[in-house]
Formats: structure tokens, C-alpha cells, sequence
């Protein structure tokens, strides 16, 4: 499903692509999955990071909420707290 999202992708945003059938093998050998996917994946993953390290309780959406109760934009945060530091 990922390959064929990311192949309409390709088709819709890339200028110029001359083999589709291409595009597609190789996403299908390398595993490619659509930019939101992507950044699905990556807000996830700081999520759970950052709710392991005590940073923020719960999310909805795309906002979070921190332990005082304090709601800010998940993308503000990913800023602040980059995961690692």
C-alpha cells in the first residue's frame, strides 16, 4: 500500500518521470513510503519518545500536552526537544 501511495506521489510532485514501472521496482526493493508517511512515522516516534522521557503526557492531533497541562503545537515541540538531547 505504502509503494503505490508513494508511487501517485512521485507521478503527482516529480517533474518529469519517464518510467513509472521504475519509480515503482525501486520503491518496492528499497521499501520508500510517501512523504506523510514519513512524517507520521518521525511525530510518532518523537512521541514516544519524548512521553518515555516525561516531556509530554498525551497527544491528540497535533498538539501535545505537557505534565502542567499546558497544550503546545507538536511541531514546536519536536523543535525544543530534539530526541536525544
Amino acid at each position: 500500500m505504502g509503494v503505490i501511495a508513494y508511487l501517485k506521489e512521485a507521478l503527482r510532485t516529480w517533474k518529469g518521470v519517464k518510467s513509472p514501472e521504475a519509480v515503482f521496482v525501486a520503491a518496492c526493493k528499497e521499501g520508500r513510503k510517501p512523504e506523510s508517511a514519513q512524517v507520521q512515522s518521525n511525530m510518532k516516534e518523537w512521541f514516544e519518545w519524548a512521553r518515555k522521557n516525561r516531556i509530554v503526557l498525551a497527544m491528540s492531533g497535533e498538539v501535545v500536552y505537557m505534565p502542567d497541562g499546558e497544550a503546545v503545537a507538536l511541531d514546536e515541540m519536536m523543535r525544543r526537544f530534539p530526541v536525544g538531547e
